[in-house]
């Protein structure tokens, strides 16, 4: 096997997970130094620890050692079918992953969600996308990074949302960090925008300057709120 090929993908498939020499080779069953040694090219791993390595990480065998995926012209195939088994929307944008020779779709990013979820996904429309007069609808698995000033969308996310303005509703899984959100946003953790035009639920923290509608979180930090507000802790009116 090709030392310095193998020590790239290892050094690669490492970080994109998220994890240190040190929990790997606690996987491995190996000393830190010897990991150490895999990724800068002075060592390979003994041919009995590739499979594990590529399971670990979630890849095929050959792509662990060369870097290619020779089942790449199945991948359409194997991708439309494995979306077939979700319940998916004709008028929904679906935004993916594609990592390490495989795609990542929602049920893998759903089962993966404590592992590596540093991952962004830059999202960037044209100014006639953006403004469609029926709007989008986009879901994406993963963290949207959305680059846009004014976007005419609903979003759903797995993971965080960040944007300018959104002309919609937003539901992440972890935190919403947005300008002006003219719908309703829901988030598992924290929410930190400037106006909601509509309600407001969150997981964690709520940190705004004016909502228009209702607001529920463990901690509301605030303005204005129009509607009604529940906290768990405290709901503190911020001084202008």
């Amino acid at each position: 096997m090709s030392e310095i090929k193998i020590a790239e993908i290892i050094r690669e498939l490492r970080c994109d997970k998220g994890i240190s020499q040190e929990i790997l080779a606690d996987v491995c069953g190996v000393s830190m130094q010897a990991v150490s040694k895999w990724e800068n090219g002075q060592s390979c791993p003994d041919i009995t620890f590739v499979p594990l390595l590529a399971e670990y990480f979630g890849v095929s065998i050959d792509y662990l050692l060369t870097g290619r995926n020779h089942a790449a012209e199945n991948i359409d195939n194997d991708f439309v079918s494995n979306l077939s088994k979700q319940e998916l929307e004709d008028d929904v944008l679906y935004i993916i992953q594609y990592r390490n020779g495989k795609i990542l779709d929602k049920t893998q990013w759903d089962k993966e969600r404590l592992e590596n979820k540093d991952t962004t996904i830059r999202i960037q429309f044209a100014d006639e996308s953006a403004h469609l007069p029926s709007g989008l609808h986009v879901e994406v698995w993963g963290n949207a990074d959305i680059e846009a000033p004014d976007v005419n969308m609903n979003v759903n996310a797995g993971g965080n949302v960040n944007c300018g303005n959104v002309y919609g509703n937003i539901s992440a899984g972890a935190s919403v960090n947005c300008d002006v959100v003219e719908g309703s946003v829901s988030a598992g953790n924290s929410v930190n925008c400037n106006t909601i035009e509509s309600c407001v639920s969150a997981g964690n923290n709520v940190s705004c300057d004016t909502i228009e509608g209702d607001a529920a979180a463990a901690c509301i930090s605030c303005n204005i709120i129009e509607g009604d507000a529940k906290a768990g802790t405290q709901i503190e009116y911020k001084k202008n």
